[in-house]
């Protein structure tokens, strides 16, 4: 028996326009884009960011990744590759590798990816040949379908260029590639090229190899589009803040010694991807008409007008803002998930990053390596910022067979050590000569803040020294496992206006295929939610009332109810986060003591997105006047004193400010500021734009009092021990300021991944 529905009209008019909307959308979607991504990872952290970008357009549909090539002689750039392919769960990516020795061979930050993510294969030898990969890859797709992307030197496609028939395909390179090559885009040379910087005015890509270079720019057969643009865009710090810790880009842009942006990069290789999957527009123009040249011996380009050979290379539409052109690399970086099958992710491996903070017994050299006479010793990591970690098994290293371990101890705190809970105890712990390296799993994990080792020596005369000390959770993802629940640390909080609080997210079972927490408030303009790693988020107070804020995986959500309670600070004073700091900062005021919490760069930094970070309380400055201060306390130098070599972060620091914008990252300022060092520094920007001065002014102890003053048109820096003799200005200078101004008290951390404290009292500033 059929049963006869009643006819509602409207509900069909509803159902018809979903169907016709349905199909436009698929009719007017692009296919998606044939790429083969050809790169020298491991010389430059872009690479990275660039194959993020083509992960997350694969998530999204735009982008096919036929194959990963490497153009290096890196034993790491095979594997590398593979581990990122890995990384986003697509191991059945094709990885190719150049077979000839001596081009850009040594490791780079590629040795420590692949030795920290899983990949196939040990060595780029043991991967396929690029050249036999490609002639592969390229016989099996559609005519003119293939859009190859050169990252990276040229000798993988002047290889393929050189190449003869084979089972694969009978035509050779040149036929080949005029058959299946619909563009190939290149990131190298400099444009618009000028033939009179011929012979000294070279790029990176197209110098490592000059023949390579001049035979693809002469003798490719398909259109050929050249990027040289990405020395005035940065990307990768949106990525680097918001997705896993256990991060391939993070590893590469941590370590990367050209990096020294805050997370940041500069964007060659990105923009090339970008363009690849989207198109110049509206973000580059493309300019054609003429040849791009380059020279057999230097790689020095020029564009050769009327000598049409397919060329085209990109300059940026000077119309577009750049701020747009960030955003949209770093949409298509975040868009990519992680999903790694198995991953052992050692959650203490930033502590030179100044993620975590590590105090011990005994030293800890630069590389890494703890020692201690004592026959007992121990060792404290606790990670920043309120984050909580878990850990499923640590791992010792321990070499010296006079000062072997003999005892461990592993325990745990969530309220900075006023009580703690055993994890692990080994008596015996069996390391030798033969077994320097042992493992120990935790039979009951959970989320610590901070974890304690501690150690008695075998030999209690000699006391102990230990190569490498991890603290591993295992990661895995399996795609037969939804999310059941998520667990918050806080199921309520109170925090006062412009305070904070950390939320800690656990997900269940461990072994779900979604890991990532989405976090929302349902009024941000009470409490406002920023995330900071895959299960982690701060919580700042906006204004008083009650909201609640939602963490959500999948289909699941757990909720946390927040009060937000009122704080004043003293009259005629604000508060302000500079320049959008990634990790938010903090103020209060009890019993005449400002205790104030702030991220950030640094001041004078060169580069806009990160200049003049940090937090700043003020108040209003007209006429002559400043502010004068004890400063108390200063939090530790973020990442203490074993920092990634080249390291080009500035150090934490704290001090006095008069300054006349809070919304212009290049407004005029004097600050005087004392550097977790000990330096006493003063700084100073007088044209709108510049990066801004600096004068040292010697090393000092803290407590110290601060006083910075103007009259007129003059800035004096005073100090004192006692806040009474100040003696003469230790720096006077001559300011541009507009009557109205603000003077201060300011903190940073010179770090874009935590926060530094800093205590001020004896606080005084002119009415």
């Amino acid at each position: 028996m059929r049963m006869r529905l009643p006819f509602h009209p409207a509900r069909f008019s509803s159902i018809v326009l979903a169907l016709l909307t349905t199909l436009l959308v698929c009719v007017a979607a692009a296919p998606p884009v044939n790429i083969i991504f050809d790169t020298d990872m491991g010389a430059d952290c872009d690479d990275v960011g660039a194959l993020f970008m083509l992960h997350g357009a694969v998530e999204r549909g735009e982008v096919k990744l036929l194959a990963t090539m490497g153009c290096t002689s890196s034993e790491f750039n095979g594997p590398c590759i593979d581990a990122i392919n890995t990384w986003f769960g697509r191991p059945e990516v094709p990885v190719g590798t150049l077979r000839d020795p001596g081009l850009l061979s040594k490791p780079g930050y590629a040795s420590e990816i692949a030795a920290r993510f899983p990949h196939r294969l040990p060595g780029s030898r043991d991967y396929p040949d690029a050249v036999a990969l490609y002639r592969n890859i390229l016989a099996n797709q559609p005519d003119g379908s293939v859009v190859v992307l050169a990252v990276g030197p040229l000798r993988n496609l002047a290889n393929l260029l050189k190449s003869r028939q084979d089972a694969a395909s009978a035509l050779d390179g040149p036929a080949l590639i005029a058959k299946k090559v619909k563009r190939l885009d290149v990131m190298g040379g400099k444009y618009p090229p000028d033939a009179s910087k011929h012979a000294k005015d070279g790029e990176f890509n197209f110098m490592q190899d000059p023949a390579s270079t001049a035979l693809v720019c002469s003798t490719w057969p398909t259109p050929v589009l050249f990027n040289g643009e990405g020395g005035s865009t940065m990307s990768g710090r949106r990525v680097t803040y918001e997705m896993p810790e256990h991060n391939p880009l993070t590893v590469a842009y941590m370590l990367s010694a050209s990096s020294g942006f805050a997370g940041d990069r500069l964007s060659w290789d990105p923009i090339s991807c970008l363009v690849a999957i989207r198109g110049a527009a509206p973000w580059y123009r493309i300019v054609t008409g003429g040849a791009n040249v380059a020279d057999s011996t230097t790689g020095v380009n020029f564009w050769q007008p009327g000598g049409d050979r397919n060329h085209s290379y990109l300059v940026l539409d000077q119309r577009q803002p750049k701020a747009e052109v960030e955003a949209a690399l770093e949409e298509l970086m975040v868009a990519g998930k992680p999903h790694p099958g198995r991953l052992n992710f050692d959650t203490i491996y930033y502590t030179q990053a100044g993620i975590v903070t590590l105090t011990c017994s005994g030293e800890r050299d630069k590389n890494g390596v703890w020692s201690d006479q004592q026959p007992s010793s121990w060792i404290h990591y606790q990670h920043v910022d309120g984050r909580k970690y878990l850990v499923n098994s640590y791992a010792i290293v321990a070499t010296d067979p006079q000062r072997l371990p003999r005892t461990l101890e592993l325990s745990a705190s969530n309220n900075g050590g006023k009580s703690w809970t055993m994890l692990d105890r080994r008596e015996a712990a069996g390391f030798t000569r033969q077994t320097p390296r042992r493992e120990f799993t935790i039979s009951n994990p959970a989320k610590w803040n901070l974890y304690r080792l501690n150690v008695a020596a075998a030999n209690p005369s000699e006391g102990t020294r230990i190569d490498l000390i991890e603290l591993n959770e295992e990661i895995r993802s399996r795609p037969d496992v939804p999310v059941a629940n998520v667990a918050l640390d806080h199921t309520a909080l109170t925090i006062p206006v412009h305070s904070r609080a950390t939320l800690n997210a656990t997900i269940a079972p461990g072994v779900t295929f979604e890991r990532e927490v989405r976090w929302s408030s349902s009024d941000p303009a009470i409490a406002e939610m920023r995330q900071i790693g895959e299960q982690i988020a701060v919580v700042v107070g906006k204004k008083t009332g009650a909201c609640k804020v939602i963490a959500t995986v999948g289909n699941v959500q757990q909720i946390s109810t927040v009060t937000v309670t009122a704080f004043s600070l003293p009259s005629g004073w604000s508060y302000d986060e500079l320049n959008a700091p990634p990790i938010p900062g903090a103020v209060s005021v009890a019993d005449g003591i400002f205790t104030l919490t702030g991220c950030g760069h640094a001041m004078t930094s060169f580069w806009e997105r990160i200049k003049d970070q940090g937090v700043f309380a003020s108040r209003a400055l007209i006429g002559d006047g400043g502010i004068s201060a004890r400063l108390a306390r200063l939090s530790p130098n973020v990442g203490g004193p074993n920092r990634y070599p080249n390291d080009r972060r500035p150090a934490t620091a704290s001090g006095l400010m008069i300054r006349e914008s809070l919304t212009e990252p290049n407004s005029r300022y004097v600050l005087v500021q004392v550097e977790a060092s000990g330096r006493l520094v003063t700084r100073w920007r007088d044209d709108l734009g510049h990066g801004g001065k600096l004068q040292e002014l010697g090393k000092v102890n803290l407590p110290l009092h601060l006083k910075l003053i103007q009259t007129g048109q003059a800035v004096n820096v005073f100090t004192s021990t006692d806040g009474t003799n100040w003696g003469a200005a230790l720096f006077s200078h001559t300011t541009k300021f507009a009557n109205k101004r603000r003077a201060g008290l300011f903190v940073c951390s010179g770090n874009p991944v935590s926060s530094a404290t800093a205590e001020f009292d004896s606080v005084q500033a002119s009415e």
